[in-house]
C-alpha cells in the first residue's frame, strides 16, 4: 500500500520478499538515501514495516539543484569509478547515501 501525504512524503507498507530497491523502481522515488524505515537502516525491512520517502520535490520531478554539478549515473559505474578512490567518500556524504555500494542507473549524484 502506498500513502501519499500532504507533507509530501510518501510511505509504502512492505510486502514479503520486498527490497528497498525493489520498493523505489515499483514507485519511481530515487535515491534510496531519501528513505527511512523503522529498523533505522533501510538494509533491515521486514513485511508490515512502514518506509517513507521524504524526498524533496526537486529530487522526486527529476530535476536538481543549481548549486553544484551533477553526475547522472550510467550502467556499471561505481562510486570510486566516477569519483576515484579520494573522492567518492565526500560524494557519498554529500548526497546523503545510506549504502554508497549501491547507485543507480539515472540517478543523479551533486559532486
Amino acid at each position: 500500500m502506498i500513502t501519499y501525504t500532504s507533507d509530501r512524503s510518501v510511505s509504502v507498507t512492505v510486502r514479503n520478499g520486498d527490497t528497498m530497491s525493489g520498493i523505489a523502481k515499483r514507485t519511481g522515488l530515487w535515491p534510496l538515501s531519501a528513505w527511512s524505515a523503522p529498523s533505522g537502516n533501510i538494509n533491515l525491512i521486514y513485511p508490515g514495516n512502514i518506509v517513507t520517502y521524504r524526498g524533496t520535490s526537486a529530487a522526486a520531478s527529476g530535476s536538481v539543484s543549481t548549486s553544484g554539478r551533477v553526475h547522472v549515473v550510467k550502467r556499471g559505474e561505481t562510486l570510486s569509478g566516477i569519483f576515484g578512490a579520494d573522492g567518492w567518500q565526500r560524494v557519498a556524504q554529500l548526497n546523503n547515501l545510506a549504502s554508497p555500494n549501491l547507485i543507480y542507473p539515472g540517478q543523479r549524484l551533486r559532486y
